[in-house]
């Protein structure tokens, strides 16, 4: 039986190196891509596309709190105060209650994974706060959700509503969260502004149709 030459034995190392980083590369790019396809199907569902009376106030509390502890209960968790600011006098308001749902969800995820990264580059006495507020605008209901993490770059923020457009690497992020919000409040005649401060945190403030 013949043997391997330690310069034969070098080559078959090498190749084999490269096919399980190549293999990583295809488990990395086929989860993003099926976290993608997850996500517009989810985005296509829907409900039945009628705006009922809704109280905004309730379903944010029950919303914001699944996502609190949906957070904790995953990887990565951090400590984060929740602040609910929720005008008593909003009564209900026309909304199609399965897609704005999904804007609570999509903004509060948000904020907790750009309050995590802060967590990790941050000063060392940084206290993750996320602040969810209903109240009436201009006699419209106004939902703002702010949050003190690192804040949105200037040079993309004209970007972050843009489908796929993720600062998040590997597989973590689909690029689509964002995007369907906006799309949702779009849909419901409403309007999507983001205000941040590279360093200070984001704020998305959306106004709503009576």
């Amino acid at each position: 039986m013949s043997q391997v030459s330690g310069e034969s034995m070098d080559e078959i190392i090498a190749i084999l190196v490269d096919i399980k980083s190549n293999l990583g590369k295809i488990h990395q790019h086929g989860t993003r891509a099926n976290s993608i396809v997850n996500s517009m199907l989810q985005h296509s569902r829907g409900g039945t596309g009628k705006k009922e009376p809704t109280d905004l106030n309730a379903l944010v509390k029950e919303y914001v709190n699944l996502c609190f502890h949906g957070m904790r209960a995953g990887k990565n968790p951090i400590n984060v105060e929740v602040v609910l600011d929720l005008d008593p006098e909003l009564g209900l308001v026309p909304l199609i209650r399965e897609d704005f749902t999904r804007v609570v969800i999509n903004l509060c995820n948000n904020a907790f994974d750009a309050m995590r990264q802060k967590t990790l580059n941050g000063p060392e006495d940084y206290n993750p706060r996320i602040r969810v507020q209903t109240t009436y605008q201009n006699d419209q209901p106004r939902l703002i959700v702010q949050d003190n993490g690192p804040g949105i770059p200037d040079d993309i923020k004209d970007k972050i509503l843009q489908p796929f457009f993720t600062t998040k690497k590997g597989t973590d992020g689909t690029g689509l969260g964002l995007s369907i919000t906006h799309d949702i409040v779009k849909a419901h005649a409403g309007d999507l502004k983001v205000v941040s401060k590279e360093g200070e945190g984001s704020e998305f403030i959306i106004n709503l149709p009576v």
